[in-house]
């Protein structure tokens, strides 16, 4: 083949990838969309997950079926996701941990969080507190410092699971004190509110969502929030900034498809989701479970995870975290 047939031959192909791209855009979705959750029932993921399936299905015109696949602090459902065809039939709901921190506290961590995924857009602004059984003899965060001071090895505190941002604020919290605070993972957010509720684990990060209904009910008390700023929800409970400078959570849920997921699908799902998140319904949702509504493009979202990745690669080894 000649120099300028082959030219045409890859500007035929080129042309031909194009339009079957656009016509997969066209005839998208056709079948069922399963949207991977990586926690558990119950948290505050699986809650963003169950407030956005009817809109995205109405939007799309097809049914979304709800995979929660807990474990690993999140990373073996993200990790299925991203080895899911990428053909948009198969989504992932995440934190932020799950995708980002994890690939610094986990041994063999499986994918590349700038390149495994196509993000859609970000979803909600995710608020962490900080919790304690009712029978411990805390209110505040001072008094928890005290605490553990006074009886060392005794205290432990709970996470939804190694890498989440309930584990690095806990070890923030015993770095910059110096308290001895023994870690101990869960598969999410829900199986441990329940070892918090029973006493099992008497300290514990947890999601608004989570913990809010449980405090109310006088079941746990919430001692601080790990916000720059205190919450609308509980003006009178202060962050843990303001005792312990510098343990301010970054958090937030975001919708993903697998790497290689044709451009014009990613839009339109972005189109959809986007519109999803701006309805009255959805924020009055997403609000009385304690998330903020929030939206990016594409292109945001994913500046957004390789700024995260770049922050935490210098400060988690500094809080002398090592992978497990």
């Amino acid at each position: 083949m000649q120099r300028r047939e082959f030219i045409f031959a890859l500007g035929g192909a080129a042309a031909a990838i194009t339009g079957a791209l656009a016509a997969a855009a066209d005839d998208y979705p056709n079948r069922p969309i399963t949207l991977v959750v990586n926690f558990p029932p119950g948290g505050s993921t699986d809650a963003m997950a169950r407030i956005l399936r009817e809109p995205l299905s109405h939007g799309l015109g097809q049914s979304i079926v709800i995979d929660n696949r807990g474990g690993a602090g999140g990373t073996m459902g993200a990790a299925a996701a991203a080895n899911a065809k990428p053909d948009g039939y198969t989504l992932l709901l995440s934190v932020n941990s799950s995708l980002i921190t994890n690939k610094f506290l986990q041994r063999n961590f499986p994918f590349d969080p700038r390149t495994a995924f196509a993000p859609i857009t970000l979803t909600s602004d995710v608020a962490l507190v900080l919790a304690v059984h009712p029978s411990l003899p805390v209110h505040d965060v001072s008094e928890l410092i005290e605490y553990a001071r006074t009886n060392p090895g005794k205290l432990a505190y709970g996470s939804a699971g190694i890498g989440t941002m309930h584990h690095i604020m806990g070890e923030l919290i015993k770095q910059k004190t110096g308290i001895e605070m023994v870690h101990v993972p869960y598969r999410g957010g829900a199986p441990l509110m329940q070892d918090l509720i029973a006493g099992n684990v008497k300290v514990s990060f947890n999601t608004l969502p989570t913990a809010l209904p449980q405090a109310q009910a006088g079941m746990i008390r919430i001692i601080a929030v790990a916000e720059k700023a205190r919450l609308p929800e509980l003006p009178d409970i202060p962050t843990i900034d303001e005792t312990i400078g510098g343990v301010v959570n970054i958090g937030w849920n975001g919708l993903l498809a697998p790497a290689g997921t044709p451009a014009p699908i990613i839009d339109k799902l972005n189109a959809v989701a986007v519109a999803a998140l701006k309805t009255p319904d959805v924020i009055a949702k997403m609000k009385l479970q304690g998330l903020r509504a929030m939206s990016s493009t594409p292109a945001e979202f994913a500046s957004l995870i390789a700024r995260e990745v770049d922050y935490w690669a210098a400060i988690i080894p500094a809080i002398g975290i090592q992978p497990e």
